[in-house]
């Protein structure tokens, strides 16, 4: 069920899944159980809903739902663009029992806003090219009615393949996903259209999906439960995080990577910075251990250290390819490379590196100069994981996760108010202390990558902000229940 797939693997699984004598019936019977109880949790009982209904599959999947919703006490009507020959077999014999239902039909007139929730079955994942006058018009109005607008399969109009086609799409508020999520969803500005992702298990083609090839995995309850406390732990075992960042003008990044740090967890973290950032790192707060930049003192410390962290703020502070090159040859430690510490130089890397670049930074970090398709991009970014053996956190909506001969990870949560100054380093200081606690790199970058969009979405929730400031995020780590369950191997101790 967290896997994503894309188009064409979900229409060749279907055709094992009716060549193994599963009914074509039995797919759209479940599709319409599973998007109706999904339709419930979102629109209020009893309420008025309006189906959006073409003429294939995904319209027979709309008619099966809407055929429960009236059996659960809602007023659902049916625009259905076509008539009841032009649908197909099945989309027929859903209409049919639809208005046996009690299911009323209305005409392309009927005012969209009248209604409580709109269910979106015009399009599935077969489509692809140009939209019809007609539809266009009604993903157009749907569009702009202001009503909670939920897509069955896919947004209406969307390549459920490449994402292409997202201007003149459905713009959902939620898309429900049964046994999957499409490869669509993620690429271009496919994002933009699917608003909540509600991904439902689809259990006759489960064992087809099991057995798929994979696009990409989505992240797991399980690989954002936090470490366990331990009692009697102090603090160099919670995880000791030392890091390296910050100038005149960008003194704010390293404090919000370190703050970030010790509320992900880390007991202690220790600050250097450059010379000039001295007067602008006074005002830090109490917790944060901080130091002008003294080689003897980094030597000593980072022996102590559970993880590390550059690059936060660095900007032109110092020559920082040549201090790379230096230092980063000492550290054994796992490492947290952001910002200005972006380097594709494989023998700066450390052996344990997690890199989070956004995508400016990914093509200047590949040296790449030529438009490239998200799909291509992606290639190269795992041709670089095998290579350098680095993890590496394509930042943006959403944002990928990719390490060396690993499945990609797409991380499905987030709010476009993240898109903010300093939101990525307290993404840096996150990950920098789950290393700190025992985690893998890419353990430490899929937590810590899920949990920093959960804390934009849990705050943006609680405080309604209509615009967030990175600190907030670190205040929305404290809205997600702990769900400490597991079990590391301890933090170094200090020498």
């Amino acid at each position: 069920m967290n896997v994503v797939l894309t188009a064409q693997e979900i229409i060749r699984i279907e055709k094992l899944a009716l060549a193994d004598g599963i009914s074509q019936e039995e797919l759209v019977q479940e599709a319409g159980a599973k998007s109706a109880l999904a339709i419930k949790e979102k629109i209020p009982h009893g309420t008025k809903i309006l189906l959006l209904a073409g003429k294939g599959n995904k319209g027979a999947d709309a008619f099966a739902a809407g055929s429960h919703l009236v059996q659960e006490k809602y007023i659902v009507h049916a625009l259905a663009v076509y008539s009841l020959e032009e649908g197909s077999e099945f989309n027929q014999l859903m209409r049919r029992r639809f208005e046996k239902k009690g299911g009323k039909f209305v005409d392309l007139e009927v005012e969209f806003s009248s209604y409580d929730g709109i269910i979106d079955g015009l399009l599935g994942t077969g489509f692809r090219g140009a939209l019809e006058p007609t539809l266009a018009h009604l993903i157009e109005k749907a569009n702009a009615s202001d009503v909670p607008l939920i897509a069955i399969d896919l947004p209406s109009g969307l390549n459920g393949m490449t994402g292409e086609g997202a201007e003149s799409a459905i713009q959902a508020t939620a898309t429900i996903s049964l046994g999957c999520a499409k490869s669509g969803f993620f690429l271009r500005n496919g994002w933009n259209c699917v608003g909540e992702l509600i991904l439902r298990p689809f259990e006759l083609l489960e064992k087809y999906i099991s057995q798929a090839k994979v696009f990409a995995e989505l992240p797991s309850p399980s690989e954002w439960q936090r470490p366990r406390l331990v009692r009697n732990r102090h603090k160099y075992q919670a995880g000791y995080v030392l890091g390296f960042g910050g100038s005149r003008a960008l003194s704010g990044a390293p404090k919000l990577a370190t703050l970030a740090a010790l509320r992900s967890g880390a007991g202690i973290v220790r600050l250097f910075y450059p010379q000039e950032a001295e007067s602008n790192m006074l005002c830090s707060f109490p917790e944060l251990i901080h130091a002008p930049w003294d080689e003897a003192a980094w030597t000593h410390e980072l022996s102590r250290a559970s993880s590390i962290f550059v690059g936060p703020g660095l900007g032109k502070a110092i020559d920082v390819q040549e201090w790379l090159k230096k230092y980063l040859s000492q550290v054994s430690q796992p490492c947290v490379l952001d910002a200005d510490a972006l380097i594709s130089d494989p023998s700066c890397l450390p052996k344990k590196a997690v890199l989070t670049p956004h995508r400016g930074e990914v093509l200047r970090l590949l040296k790449i100069k030529k438009a490239l398709s998200d799909e291509e991009l992606l290639a190269h970014c795992q041709t670089f994981c095998n290579e350098t053996g680095a993890v590496l956190v394509l930042k943006g909506a959403p944002t990928f996760i990719l390490g060396p001969e690993r499945i990609l990870k797409v991380i499905p949560y987030g709010d476009p108010r993240m898109a903010t100054a300093g939101a990525g380093d307290v993404l840096t200081g996150m990950i920098a202390s789950f290393l700190a606690q025992g985690l893998s790199c890419w353990e430490a970058a899929v937590m810590g990558s899920t949990l920093h969009a959960l804390a934009g979405e849990k705050i943006v929730k609680e405080k309604n902000f209509y615009g967030l400031v990175a600190s907030d995020l670190i205040d929305g780590l404290s809205l997600i229940s702990l769900g400490s369950t597991k079990k590391l191997q301890p933090a170094r101790k200090p020498r």
